[in-house]
């Protein structure tokens, strides 16, 4: 059963966050109080969507993101999908995408976009399900050393 995230769900997304992204692929380092973070700042974000999957009343997966203001309409930016490692290759990512593209679909979002690894498990899903690596656009960082 698909439920639209609220404030009150933080504690368990942040459980499910942790397990997935400090587990391969990724192997992140995420603490629990990072994790919430990140995910209530998320939440926090003007236009904010997203879509918790619940399986036998167990949280297996989100997706979220936000919506942002550009000349050709609202253009989405999905922040965060992950699915319980359990419960990879079941179609609970694919089954959210598409719950979250009709949605934005009815409130008339110009495009979704995101950012993600390369790879056939996480570029390639995206790819599956219609989105095309970006020839305009490129991503760029810096990063310092802790002090």
């Amino acid at each position: 059963m698909m439920k639209r995230i609220t404030e009150g769900m933080l504690d368990e997304l942040t459980g499910l966050f942790v397990d997935v992204f400090n587990s391969p692929p990724w192997n992140d380092l995420w603490s629990v109080e990072q994790a919430r973070i990140r995910l209530h700042d998320i939440m926090k974000r003007p236009k904010f969507f997203g879509i918790a999957d619940y399986r036998d009343n167990r949280l297996v997966g989100m997706i979220m993101g936000h919506g942002e203001q550009s000349f050709d309409g609202i253009h989405f930016q999905i922040l965060e999908l992950c699915i319980a490692n359990d419960m990879k290759g079941q179609g609970i990512g694919s089954d959210m995408l598409t719950e979250l593209t009709k949605y934005l679909e009815s409130r008339g979002v110009a495009s979704i976009y995101l950012l993600t690894m390369r790879g056939v498990n996480t570029e390639g899903f995206y790819i599956e399900h219609g989105f095309k690596t970006s020839q305009q656009m490129c991503i760029m960082s810096k990063h310092y050393e802790k002090r």
